[in-house]
């Protein structure tokens, strides 16, 4: 607010009164002072680091700034020039508020940006010294370097992209925690999906094989009335073969199956071999029924693969990425799902440690995995607790998976693209600014427009699409 009406002061006469450039100097120096207060700690904390980096530029050019609008006042220099400090200072609090709430870390910057930037600035004032003999001339070229430097653009592009990305992807389902997830997705070549409910959804009946035509009916209504009282996802799948039924004396045998009576008619359903059955191996899990005592006939349940399970996983190799599947299930039902998928590499059968041996043999291979496990991508879970980054997931799917990868992607390109778009924006604004074309408020301006336009480009992010 402070801001807005030092612009207004400076631009519309009509609303000036006694003493305006008092009021215009001072709320600019009461915005800088509230900008080095917001600092503090980032200043500390370079002070300690022994490093000059984005925040100490950022001070310097408050600083700058401020005492360029306080020496305005004082000789009664041009009008634009009062409100120099206010534009600056509110430029820099704004962009400290962003990344301060995006949480990102340093900006990435080399460590002798900062420096060199300070050097060009003194280099500037000592030559229009030497070549004109007006100090005002050679200060004003100074300080307009100084804030043609200010990392406006610069310290924006990393988290306003976060955080527009950040926003899109909890619309989406997709959490991303922290910045380093962004670089790592660049690096992923493989993507283990650990378990079948990656790429499928519950169960489904596949087939109902009665011994006797006739008995058909009796299978389905017995076997599906029982296993209401089920908890097991394959009892949970026959169960919608019927209604329920009277049941009464239900029993649970672990690693064998249900059994109880049925209006009255004692069933077993389980394990083929538990109930006299024998049957060759075959895709899904293959239960039998025994009614009376008799069997009956055998129900096979297999994984409902999810619908968009083969395009994600054709979407996961457009992106350079090969899936790869990793089930306790047995071999013909682990072929089935991946061929249904359309993935060319699986392990059936794995054991509890199945999954980190593989991710040690793909590491050994030049590989760079992420692991989709628990409705939580890892990426590259081998390395150290500080370099690995997990994204939570809604559903915890293979599509899911997808769009997480792509939008880390998508906001680290949106981020290089433009770090080097404002890298050279800000580098031919400070040559401009010591040529002594760019007074200070033109580069105040200056700063707060391609503030403006890095915000502007980071709100695209929020229509993103996977």
């Amino acid at each position: 607010m402070l801001a807005v009406g030092v612009v207004l002061l400076c631009s519309t006469p009509v609303v000036r009164f006694p003493s305006w450039r008092e009021v215009v100097v001072a709320a600019g120096s009461a915005v800088s002072l509230a900008c080095v207060w917001s600092l503090r700690a980032e200043i500390v904390a370079e002070l300690r680091r022994r490093r000059l980096a984005l925040t100490t530029l950022s001070l310097v050019a408050v600083a700058a700034s401020c005492a360029w609008s306080v020496g305005a006042l004082v000789t009664h220099g041009r009008t634009v020039d009062l409100g120099v400090a206010a534009v600056v200072g509110v430029v820099v609090l704004a962009c400290h508020g962003v990344h301060r709430e995006a949480t990102t870390g340093p900006t990435p910057v080399p460590a002798w940006v900062v420096p060199v930037a300070l050097a060009v600035a003194a280099a500037t004032v000592g030559v229009w010294l030497a070549i004109d003999a007006r100090p005002a001339r050679a200060f004003a070229a100074g300080v307009a370097v100084v804030i043609a430097a200010c990392p406006g653009a610069i310290g924006l592009a990393l988290p306003a992209a976060y955080r527009s990305g950040v926003r899109r992807g909890d619309a989406l389902g997709v959490v991303i925690h922290d910045a380093a997830t962004l670089a790592a997705s660049r690096r992923v070549d493989v993507v283990v999906l650990d378990g079948l409910g990656t790429v499928a959804s519950g169960k489904r009946v596949a087939s109902v094989d009665a011994f006797v035509a006739d008995h058909e009916r009796n299978l389905r209504w017995f076997a599906g009335a029982l296993e209401h009282a089920s908890a097991h996802p394959v009892g949970k799948a026959i169960a919608k073969l019927s209604a329920r039924g009277r049941l009464s004396g239900v029993e649970t045998h672990p690693g064998l199956g249900i059994s109880g009576s049925v209006d009255r008619h004692p069933v077993r359903v389980g394990r083929p071999e538990w109930v006299g059955i024998d049957v060759t191996e075959r895709v899904g899990t293959t239960v039998g029924v025994e009614v009376d005592a008799r069997p009956l006939g055998t129900i096979t349940v297999v994984d409902a693969v999810r619908p968009t399970a083969k395009q994600a996983a054709a979407n996961l190799r457009r992106l350079n990425v090969d899936p790869v599947l990793v089930t306790t299930a047995n071999p013909l039902t682990a072929k089935d799902v991946a061929e249904q998928v359309g993935i060319d590499r699986f392990v059936a059968e794995a054991g509890a440690t199945s999954t980190t041996t593989l991710v040690s043999e793909l590491r050994d291979e030049g590989r760079t995995v992420a692991v989709l496990a628990d409705e939580s991508l890892v990426l590259d879970p081998s390395a150290g607790e500080d370099e690995r980054s997990t994204v939570t997931l809604a559903e915890g799917d293979v599509a899911e998976a997808v769009t997480a990868l792509t939008l880390a992607r998508t906001i680290d390109a949106q981020v290089r693209t433009t770090l080097r778009a404002a890298a050279a924006y800000t580098a031919a604004a400070v040559a401009v600014a010591a040529v002594g074309v760019l007074p200070p408020m033109g580069a105040a301006l200056a700063l707060a427009a391609s503030s403006l336009v890095v915000l502007a480009s980071a709100m695209k992010l929020r229509r993103f699409a996977a």
